[in-house]
């Protein structure tokens, strides 16, 4: 089969890279187009120049509007090129509804949506719901409100791994640390409203007196009084390639799930498990449907429970390895992106992988 895919493009990992090569491995012949890519290159002189005559505001938005207009323009001459059996798009907030229907009038093919954030945060998306032949969403939270919204066929795909770029043989990171975590602290765009969640539960971790190590953005920018502060590793995110190694020199991987993930699980849940790291997660609705806890994994409900979570663990190594092997192996028996886009092949065209 065809298939044209759109997602975008990603500073700490490969998501829409990990989709492509799922497909190939399932035997279909991939056209991948990552879109807002050009937003995230460095400048040129012209473009620095041009920044300095307007003010960074003017020259921002200026920049945001041509690229989206060009990855509008590219979306329709990549598909008409293609000729694809399957048109997939992965969150796509840039593309104009008006776009995909084109396209969809165009083609007549299948045109899927497979979306890992909140998708009323993009009108984009909002005012495609009706357009998508099929709707997957990675938190089914979210569900009633799309089909409120004129979906004809949204339902739950949860997030997968490449088991490719997170195993257990990457060798581990040279500084060992009892307890990592990997994540920004707060919403780092302007547009969205800031939760503290994450914050007050890893300065309950920093203050029990844990060997603890983030990587992560907004975490130095907390007031003086969090002791959270003293443990930043890294002012930014880990990229994907150091990501496995941290989780492998870690005794413990923390898992707080950003708020948009209602009942879902993220894709660092999948990830770190893939590498045979031990991980301690917020407790999701999903994670029975998708894990066997607490013999593969291990939720907590409270910041005093997680706290007691890890003493405990900390405390009883061998047990903390046997739910890691364990959690590895229900990972790589049931979500890798091989298996889970077979399933969407399957939902989405009735045809096997």
């Amino acid at each position: 089969m065809k298939i044209f895919l759109a997602g975008p493009w990603w500073n700490t990992g490969s998501w829409t890279e990990y989709i492509a090569a799922g497909f190939g491995r399932l035997g279909h012949d991939v056209r991948t187009f990552i879109y807002s890519r050009d937003l995230n290159r460095p400048l040129g002189l012209h473009s620095r120049l041009r920044r300095k005559l307007l003010g960074p505001d003017r020259f921002q938005i200026e920049r945001v509007f041509a690229n989206a207009r060009q990855d509008n323009l590219d979306f329709i001459y990549g598909v008409e090129e293609f000729a694809p059996d399957l048109i997939l798009v992965v969150k796509g907030e840039t593309l104009l509804p008006e776009t995909l229907h084109a396209v969809k009038r165009r083609t007549g093919v299948p045109l899927i949506q497979w979306c890992g954030d909140d998708p009323f945060w993009f009108p984009n998306i909002v005012g495609a719901f009706s357009i998508y032949d099929h709707f997957f969403i990675a938190d089914a939270s979210y569900i009633p409100d799309i089909e409120k919204h004129g979906s004809l066929s949204a339902g739950f795909l949860a997030h997968a791994v490449d088991e490719t770029a997170y195993h257990s043989d990457i060798p581990s990171a040279a500084e060992a640390t009892d307890v990592i975590f990997v994540g920004d602290s707060r919403h780092q765009m302007g547009h969205l409203p800031e939760n503290w969640h994450r914050v007050e539960v890893l300065e309950a971790v920093a203050r029990a007196g844990f060997n603890l190590a983030i990587y992560g953005r907004g975490w130095e920018s907390l007031p003086h009084s969090y002791a959270v502060r003293e443990f930043v590793r890294g002012p930014e995110l880990l990229p994907a390639t150091r990501v496995a190694a941290a989780y492998r020199a870690s005794a413990i991987v923390l898992n707080v799930h950003h708020p948009q993930m209602v009942h879902g699980c993220n894709m660092r849940t999948f990830e770190a498990a893939a590498c045979g790291a031990f991980q301690l997660v917020d407790d999701r609705a999903s994670l029975t449907e998708l894990f066997d806890p607490p013999d593969d994994i291990v939720a907590y409900r409270s910041s005093e429970e997680l706290v007691e979570l890890i003493r405990h663990h900390l405390d009883h190594p061998a047990e903390r390895a046997a739910i890691a092997a364990r959690g590895r192996e229900t990972v790589l028996a049931r979500h890798t992106y091989s298996q889970r886009l077979a399933e969407l092949l399957q939902r989405a065209t009735g045809q096997s992988a």
